[in-house]
């Protein structure tokens, strides 16, 4: 089953908060090579080409999306001023289909760790205190979770900027500007929707083998140094690193067991 989506609502005042969020994430990224500066997002574009979506099944939601994560249970003990650090239960999912001939999806039995980026709203304005594992989202008859194929070969851009950084015979003792345009990207995977009573969860799952990334490709064309000056490009080993990062982000903050979550209103 394939549908129509509206590409273009993913306006530039959404492309601003996906921005956030990566320079969140490469703020927090360790190890850094010492020759490389600070990593930032200058622009993203999301372009005018959507991707391809085919609708797999229809289930109930995983069950990890009713429990509290770690976050939760961090931002209840800040508030409380008590801190619950409480070892995550290993789990194991199997979700029913909705769909034709009954689907099992049997999802490994790995530690969960779900994430949400800081730029999702509180889940309380004055959270209770929770432990991670501990059920924070009620049941309802209306929930449900989508699985969707999902394959991109569209014109996004996105910008990065950074500094090489020449640290002898002094620490930062030059610094030459970079600007690393990303361009011609292909991704596919099997994208999760769940829709719970107050609250949407996203996350992909993990790609087949032989694959190892769900990032399956895309160009970079590195600048380093000023704009009008003699500029020096295709740094090999800069954009080496870069690729490992990308791939990173998304790997790492949105496979299964991580997950987004997204309050409605």
């Amino acid at each position: 089953m394939s549908f129509s989506i509206y590409w273009e609502k993913l306006d530039k005042r959404v492309a601003q908060t996906v921005q956030a969020q990566l320079n969140t994430f490469f703020a927090n990224l360790e190890p850094r090579p010492q020759f490389l500066g600070e990593l930032s997002v200058e622009h993203l574009d999301f372009g005018s080409v959507p991707p391809y979506l085919e609708i797999l099944d229809l289930t109930e939601p995983f069950p990890e999306f009713y429990l509290a994560t770690e976050d939760d249970a961090r931002q209840a003990s800040d508030y409380s001023g008590v801190d619950d650090a409480v070892e995550r239960p290993r789990s194991q999912s199997t979700v029913r289909s909705r769909l034709g001939p009954r689907m099992d999806v049997l999802m490994g039995s790995g530690a969960v760790t779900p994430r949400v980026w800081g730029s999702v709203p509180p889940l309380f304005q004055t959270p209770p205190r929770v432990q991670p594992g501990e059920v924070l989202v009620e049941r309802s008859a209306d929930d449900m979770q989508v699985a969707a194929r999902v394959e991109y070969h569209g014109d996004m851009a996105l910008v990065l900027r950074t500094e090489l950084q020449l640290n002898y015979p002094a620490s930062q003792f030059v610094s030459l500007p970079v600007t690393l345009h990303i361009t011609k990207v292909q991704f596919s995977a099997v994208a999760v929707v769940a829709y719970l009573r107050d609250r949407v969860n996203f996350c992909f799952l993990e790609p087949d083998p032989p694959r190892t990334s769900l990032l399956d490709a895309f160009a970079i064309r590195t600048e380093v140094g000023d704009a009008g000056q003699h500029v020096l490009k295709n740094v090999e080993k800069l954009e080496s690193f870069i690729t490992e990062q990308l791939r990173r982000a998304i790997d790492d903050e949105f496979v299964f067991p991580s997950y987004h979550s997204f309050e409605l209103d």
